[in-house]
């Protein structure tokens, strides 16, 4: 057994040893990132308004990343073809069943959590901190909940940062 899996099962050995860490890894692995996604809207919405013009361009901005970002996981699951821990290793805890069986790297919610907290730090957003915690929240419940291996959560993490840094310098070319 490699490394990444090791790992994986030192981290998914714990699923079911207590009611309150199920609760929370299993909300880090599904419900955290809505939060994430509506703290980075409403931050958008406080810190820019009344001028829709300055509130249109981090929503933009931070949706076409997504989409970009999106696309090149959807790439990259298409070249390695890994599936999920749980189909691999029938005996892996898991807390629920996600759609797709068939891709496991690179995590879409690690991608999607960094890239969030990346994008609010390009457009000076306040509190950004607060979302590195809930980041970590995120790509910690992914495996925890038995439906990625570590290294899915660092695919995710750097095609994030790939994408923010192509996006912070198109916003540094759009303000010159």
């Amino acid at each position: 057994m490699d490394l990444n899996s090791k790992i994986f099962f030192k981290i998914n050995a714990l699923v079911g040893k207590s009611k309150l860490l199920d609760s929370f890894g299993r909300a880090g692995a599904e419900w955290v990132m809505i939060a994430v996604i509506a703290w980075y809207v409403a931050a958008v919405f406080v810190e820019r308004m009344p001028n829709i013009t300055d509130v249109l361009i981090p929503l933009i901005f931070l949706g076409v990343a997504w989409c970009v970002g999106w696309g090149i996981n959807l790439l990259l699951a298409w070249s390695v073809r890994e599936h999920r821990p749980y189909v691999v290793y029938p005996q892996a805890k898991t807390l629920f069943k996600p759609m797709m069986s068939w891709k496991s790297f690179p995590s879409d919610h690690s991608m999607t959590a960094f890239l969030v907290l990346f994008m609010a730090y390009i457009f000076n957003l306040p509190g950004s901190w607060a979302l590195f915690p809930m980041a970590l929240w995120v790509v910690w419940g992914r495996v925890y909940a038995g439906v990625h291996y570590p290294l899915d959560i660092l695919g995710g993490v750097g095609v994030a940062i790939f994408v923010a840094a192509i996006a912070r310098f198109l916003f540094g070319v759009i303000l010159n």
